[in-house]
């Protein structure tokens, strides 16, 4: 029995990547509707064709009404630095809102986006404990499940990282990162639910080329000629220190701590093969951000 897809509800498509994958699942031919908590916002990111509906993951009844008549779901959430202690965890309560939701309406086929470095089983923080426990929900519900798991992106520099003239870093990275850019992982995804295939998936995403934090700025530095950039260093001590009296620092900590000591591999082959090879470069992203700022 086929369980490809044609049309596909977005949660966090107004978000730094969720946006990159809505509008690639559009140019691929899907009939897409993003399911926001601010539809204002959302019609001035998303493309005109894509439907626009209210929803939020506190409440159920609002994702089951957006969801009626779609065939998948894509997911893009993230925990916050509060949420440890909250009443209401966007990975843990938050997933099983969707996933009721996602059964209730007839959705077959759900994506969602994890992390690679929520891997690192040397690394004990409560987050990952959160990032981990969704894949679980994911993996054990009766949903045909896509579990992306990507290094880190592209616009993690200019929308993350950059800051006026500077492009701010934190800590020594011991390792690299295989980069990625967001419409290239969009693209990924995109392919990865034309699949007509009732099998679960967990994919590995990862870019074309190896950087640490500092080759990574670098390298967009020397290929980005709207203005003139130069990074900015920090230890991570001042954040560990700051993070005793703030969560959001600690946070900020605790997330630079975990990719400066993660010792990623290039494991993206069967990703690669099945769904294709990203064609973004680092230097090719660097030269298209700077050709949009002009």
């Amino acid at each position: 029995m086929s369980d490809a897809v044609s049309s596909l509800a977005v949660i966090g498509a107004t978000g730094m990547l969720g946006k990159h994958v809505t509008r690639e699942l559009h140019r691929a031919g899907f009939s897409v509707r993003a399911l926001v908590r601010d539809p204002g916002k959302a019609k001035g990111v998303l493309p005109d064709e894509v439907e626009v509906v209210r929803a939020d993951l506190r409440r159920p009844v609002t994702l089951l009404e957006g969801m009626k008549g779609m065939d998948g779901l894509y997911v893009s959430i993230s925990t916050g630095p509060h949420e440890q202690d909250a009443d209401f965890r966007t990975q843990v309560e938050g997933v099983r809102n969707l996933l009721d939701a996602a059964a209730e309406s007839g959705v077959r086929r759900i994506g969602y986006l994890s992390s690679m470095v929520c891997k690192y089983s040397d690394y004990d923080w409560w987050v990952f404990d959160y990032q981990r426990r969704a894949c679980d929900m994911l993996r054990t519900s009766e949903l045909t499940t896509l579990l992306f798991y990507p290094s880190n992106f592209y616009e993690n520099i200019t929308e993350l990282q950059m800051s006026g003239g500077r492009i701010m870093l934190g800590g020594s990275q011991k390792t690299q990162s295989w980069w990625v850019g967001a419409s290239d992982y969009g693209k990924q995804v995109a392919a990865a639910f034309r699949l007509e295939d009732r099998s679960d998936r967990e994919y590995v995403i990862q870019g074309p080329d190896a950087y640490n934090w500092r080759e990574a700025a670098e390298e967009f530095i020397e290929h980005y000629d709207a203005r003139k950039l130069k990074t900015m260093w920090s230890p991570l001590w001042p954040f560990r220190l700051m993070g005793f009296f703030s969560n959001t620092l600690d946070f900020q900590y605790q997330i630079l701590k975990a990719i400066n000591h993660y010792d990623e591999k290039f494991a993206a082959e069967e990703t690669w093969k099945e769904l294709g090879r990203p064609q973004t470069s680092l230097a090719d992203f660097a030269r298209q951000t700077a050709q949009k700022e002009r």
